[in-house]
């Protein structure tokens, strides 16, 4: 972008390498110091960094960093797809400066910049109900872990070694993680929960070294049992507590050591509080839901925002599930239509035998052509699998679906959970 001068001594533009300690200094005072070392992390290593993507307002005659967002270029996968995503990142202003519509103007310039990354959502875990402000819409879940009671882990008994050992991850095996998590997900998840994509070059930022104890860090681990790898999960220590991340394993029983091995470390970090963030194997998520030791689960009533800016390209790419989901239902057959609007654009779907035929665009603007008709932030939560057609039409009226695809809108669009971390 060009600089932009909007007086008062504050200039727009991109930020370059040699902010790197002036957005460290913002990000101290905005969000807090024991963020310092992730986002040094952040802005040294991120692989798909562009400093395109870093948004800031600054007094140029000091180099003081007033406003800054970030741009997050990942994805997320569900089912086995690719959905390229765009994340909003260390969105923040210096108090003295609030009020003032900074962010207005750095998120023009942040949704110029995605229209030329062209993804297919946009996602930020932000403040309550700001960002709707700008189109996006509470869709996909976030938060919620069990808490570990400690006096109910099973202890060893006397003379008796942990079934499993835990091995660091470094970079030379950060691959092994990869690969035994992406075996999980695919044999296991099955187009049900959404997943972040990591890649192997993440590990340049993922893997980072803390510079204390005060420090929010993640902490990888191989879980091995003779020289095979049979569970990974990290340990994510933030906002005085640790939990227990991406845990897949071969089998419940070694749930145990994993906790005992996690309960250890936040000893060692001044006896923090441990939780156990939901699994999404389900013999594994059963066994922590239903054993004492990790209490009772708690919910935050809390969600990523989510922003589709092109309806048929999102289709498009789920395509492979909406014929997935068709082939498990009594519509494995169908062929036909659904007209579905948001009011204000009007799309078809086309199937064929079962299979999703394509997405056309309708000129026709009459709610009253349209088989289901939703406002675009309904919408976008049913896409996403945040709420189903019954959910929705449950408490907002203005959701209207023809009884007789009904059942179809349900089979393809059915609610779908979120295993998705803002710290990555």
């Amino acid at each position: 972008m060009r600089p932009q001068n909007l007086g008062d001594g504050l200039v727009m533009r991109n930020a370059t390498a040699e902010d790197i300690p002036a957005l460290l200094e913002h990000f101290d005072i905005v969000h807090g110091k024991q963020i310092n070392d992730e986002m040094r992390a952040l802005l040294e290593h991120y692989p798909r960094r562009s400093w395109e993507d870093v948004f800031v307002i600054v007094r140029p005659e000091s180099g003081e960093v007033v406003s800054c967002v970030m741009l997050q270029r990942n994805a997320w996968t569900l089912g086995g797809i690719e959905f390229s995503t765009v994340e909003m990142e260390a969105v923040g202003t210096l108090e003295a400066y609030r009020h003032r519509g900074h962010m207005r103007l750095i998120n023009d310039e942040y949704e110029r910049r995605v229209s030329e990354i062209q993804p297919v959502f946009l996602a930020i875990a932000g403040i309550e109900n700001f960002y709707r402000n700008f189109g996006y819409e509470f869709a996909a879940a976030l938060g919620g872990g069990y808490p570990v009671t400690p006096g109910f882990i099973p202890k060893l008994a006397k003379g008796e070694q942990e079934p499993v050992i835990f091995e660091k991850v470094d970079r030379k095996n950060f691959r092994k993680f990869l690969r035994y998590r992406e075996a999980k997900i695919s044999g296991m998840i099955q187009n049900t929960t959404w997943q972040r994509l990591i890649h192997p070059e993440d590990s340049a930022y993922l893997l980072f070294e803390p510079t204390s104890d005060e420090q929010e860090a993640f902490f990888y681990y191989l879980v091995k049992e003779q020289e095979k790898t049979v569970g990974v999960f990290y340990l994510s220590r933030w906002e005085n507590r640790v939990d227990v991340v991406e845990l897949y394993l071969d089998t419940y029983k070694h749930v145990d050591a994993v906790l005992r091995f996690a309960q250890a470390r936040a000893q060692e970090w001044g006896g923090l509080p441990v939780r156990v963030v939901p699994p999404n194997q389900a013999q594994i998520r059963e066994y922590v839901r239903t054993r004492p030791a990790y209490g009772t689960k708690t919910i935050n009533r809390y969600a990523w925002y989510i922003k589709i800016p092109s309806i048929p390209r999102f289709i498009e790419t789920l395509a492979p599930l909406l014929s997935d989901r068709l082939k498990q239902t009594e519509f494995h057959d169908f062929t036909g239509e659904l007209k579905i609007t948001d009011y204000k654009e009007g799309f078809t779907l086309t199937f064929s035998n079962g299979e999703f035929g394509g997405i056309v665009e309708n000129e026709d603007r009459d709610p009253g052509k349209y088989n289901l008709r939703m406002p675009r932030g309904s919408m976008t939560r049913l896409l996403m699998g945040y709420e189903t057609y019954d959910s929705l039409a449950g408490h907002e009226p203005d959701v209207i679906c023809s009884a007789a695809v009904q059942p179809i809108v349900m089979a393809l669009f059915p609610q779908q959970d979120a295993n998705v971390d803002p710290f990555f």
